[in-house]
């Protein structure tokens, strides 16, 4: 079985091809901002090329494409979304602009310090296209006041004469019964039949009006770009040739079939660095390490997430762009801080910034010599000599970057380039460190208790300064460093999540409806399944459900989500769940915090079903010596110090290099630091102890 994973992020477009003989290849590309599907095709044919054939004979071999992508991401980032409007319960229009009385959870270092001048996230729905309906549902699902067909249609008629995109449907109680939103997706299909909808009902069926309207606003807001972006994807590559499973990857884990993202596209926003973390995952289970750092440095932004215990850790009730959002998402942390990222001087305080702007793919950094003017971390990279090329044949030019970081920093600073540029460098590592630090220190983690995966196109440059004095066991910057993510959709499994809320209760005086409802789910989850016609041969026979029970203590917030069997649960069941809760709560709290006497309520059910794909397993290096092929003065510790090249296609398995030192690829650089050591394992990992 032939498997490809793609991840478009805002620089690169990266493909892994896991090959029907067990060989790897991989592909790369500049993505285009505004056709996506262009870097994808062009990074597809890159890694034909490396394998010798055509993108026809490439694709036509394959069974099962992953996708990742930062499509959706990035229309929320730059507010590029659509036109939407909205539509719920009258009386409740101001539920986003209220937001919520909780001004802690999801905000910036700056709203925390400043809780008095607490800026609200901004609205994706102007008021002005926020319509509320005459109709009540009440918590148990009883209808108090009858939907009016005309009065909704009239305000579905005012929305499109204001020509919105999409529709967003998001009414009270919907959780309970949906009766009225369908009514509501009946009508929005006769009156706006070109618009994308977005429901409640169907998309995140959890109680908090606030959480739930926010999530269907940003799924409407980024809905026609992604589905749009995703039609055309896969129109281009059964053109070439593509006859197989097309799939995406969730931000809450796993990928789901393309025709389910494009219904659901706020499942995309952060799918392209879920992907690594799911590969660290998967690498740290072969290497040996239960708890890791992941660390994806790409060309826009740093993000940083966490594996314990061999587990991805979740958000359950996550923010993205200070968007609150209803639905599980991998624990991933950005800032944006990446190889793109523009380094400027804060004329007020007077010292060297670097980020968030990014030079992006287009016009890029100087040193690309596409025009970028502005000074970015790569272009300090490329004047210090840690980095000379990108991507195989992408050139930098260290004089272009030399004149940026003359003109903009150093002049300014009336320092020598080498030395702005260097500390353009440690600026931007600093950040990376403070980043980690808080995402593990500050949540009662010990980084010495952890490896740190170092990956993403500019990670291997950097990682053994930023992960300087964290006291990790080991920094790792993986073979397929460059292309993780994209490995990582490959790496994962079909995955078909159905979850709803319930009205809290005890578990024992709530089994009747408990185990009524994740049976519902349960075949719903199937049924989204079955749809998947071009799993190849027998591989949808493999599907396994998984039934969660979500259990809080009484009136907290937070939920957390346990395993049951596939029977129908019985008073027995009852004390082991409750077991199982708090044993999981003292491991995320504290040992002690569960009391004893404290009684536990059942909020939420849900229903997985993952479908395994084949493991596209890492070729084993053979043991071997390499010597260097060239020398490159890199700026270290001051000065120019001549430094050895190594191939990282020739090294052999448990050679050691000694820093300062550079192993390349035809799509990376690892800089190897003075005063480091590192050996090469037998997967072509680069492992260095305790930097």
């Amino acid at each position: 079985m032939q498997l490809i994973g793609i991840d478009a992020g805002g620089t690169f477009t990266d493909t892994v091809v896991a090959t029907t003989g067990g060989d790897l290849a991989v592909g790369k590309a500049l993505s285009t901002p505004g056709h996506l599907e262009d870097g994808v095709l062009a990074s597809l044919a890159d890694a034909a090329h490396q394998l010798g054939v055509t993108v026809a004979e490439l694709l036509s071999q394959t069974d099962i494409l992953a996708h990742g992508t930062t499509a959706g991401l990035n229309a929320l980032l730059t507010r590029t979304g659509a036109t939407v409007g909205l539509l719920t319960t009258a009386g409740f229009e101001s539920t986003l602009a209220i937001a919520k009385a909780n001004k802690v959870h999801g905000l910036t270092d700056d709203d925390l310090s400043q809780p008095t001048r607490w800026v609200k996230p901004p609205l994706l729905v102007p008021r002005r296209l926020t319509r509320g309906i005459d109709e009540r549902v009440d918590a148990a699902g009883r209808v108090l006041v009858p939907l009016r067909l005309d009065d909704a249609r009239a305000r579905l008629e005012e929305l499109a004469a204001e020509g919105v995109d999409a529709v967003a449907i998001a009414l009270l109680w919907s959780v309970a019964n949906p009766a009225h939103e369908e009514a509501l997706v009946d009508l929005a299909r006769e009156v706006l039949p070109d618009a994308h909808l977005s429901v409640s009902s169907r998309l995140v069926p959890r109680i908090g009006e606030y959480e739930r309207t926010s999530t269907v606003v940003v799924d409407a807001y980024v809905g026609p770009l992604v589905s749009s972006y995703l039609a055309r994807l896969e129109d281009g590559l059964r053109q070439a040739g593509f006859a197989g499973l097309f799939v995406v990857m969730r931000m809450g884990g796993g990928v789901l079939p393309a025709a389910m993202a494009r219904a659901m596209p706020v499942q995309t926003l952060h799918s392209g660095p879920v992907g690594g973390v799911a590969a660290a995952a998967m690498v740290g289970r072969q290497l040996g390490h239960s708890h890791v750092i992941t660390t994806d440095v790409g060309g826009t932004s740093f993000d940083v997430g966490l594996v314990i215990d061999g587990e991805v850790m979740f958000s359950s009730r996550p923010m993205v762009e200070r968007q609150a959002l209803a639905i599980p998402v991998v624990d991933v942390t950005s800032i944006g801080t990446g190889g793109g990222s523009i380094a400027w001087l804060d004329e007020a305080l007077g010292v060297l910034r670097v980020g968030p702007a990014s030079a992006g793919a287009v016009p890029g950094p100087a040193s690309y010599g596409r025009g970028g003017t502005l000074p970015t971390v790569t272009d300090a990279a490329a004047v210090l000599g840690l980095v000379d090329r990108l991507g195989g044949a992408l050139r930098l030019d260290p004089a272009a970057a030399s004149d940026a970081i003359a003109k903009h920093i150093a002049i300014p600073l009336g320092l020598p380039v080498e030395e702005a540029a260097d500390g353009i460098v440690q600026v931007a590592c600093e950040e990376m460190h403070d980043l980690i630090r808080r995402i593990t220190v500050q949540r009662g983690h010990d980084p010495g208790d952890f490896a740190l995966y170092a990956f993403g196109g500019a990670g291997p440059q950097y990682a053994g300064r930023y992960a300087a004095r964290l006291g990790v066991q080991e920094l790792v910057i993986p073979a397929l460093a460059a292309e993780f993510s994209a490995y990582g959709a490959i790496a994962s499994e079909v995955r078909v999540m159905v979850e709803r809320d319930i009205l809290p209760g005890g578990l024992l005086d709530s089994l009747d409806r408990v185990n009524r409802g994740l049976d519902r789910l349960e075949g719903e989850a199937r049924r989204q399944l079955s749809g998947t016609d071009r799993l190849p041969g027998r591989l949808g026979e493999g599907a396994h459900a998984t039934r969660t029970v979500g259990l809080r203590f009484y009136r907290q917030i937070h939920r957390i989500d346990i395993a049951v069997g596939a029977g129908p649960l019985g008073p027995a069941d009852v004390e082991l769940l409750v077991d199982a809760f708090r044993l999981r709560y003292e491991r995320m709290v504290g040992t002690g915090t569960a009391r004893k006497d404290a009684p536990v309520e059942v909020v939420n059910l849900g229903v997985h079903v993952v479908v395994p794909l084949p493991p596209a397993a890492l070729p084993v290096r053979p043991v071997g010596v390499a010597r260097p092929t060239r020398t490159r003065a890199a700026w270290f510790a001051g000065a120019r110090v001549p430094s050895p090249v190594f191939q990282w296609g020739a090294v052999g398995a448990g050679q050691a290099i000694e820093g300062p030192a550079f192993v390349e690829s035809a799509q990376s650089t690892a800089v190897i630091y003075p005063g480091q050591t590192a050996i090469v394992d037998q997967f072509a990992n680069i492992r260095i102890a305790g930097p």
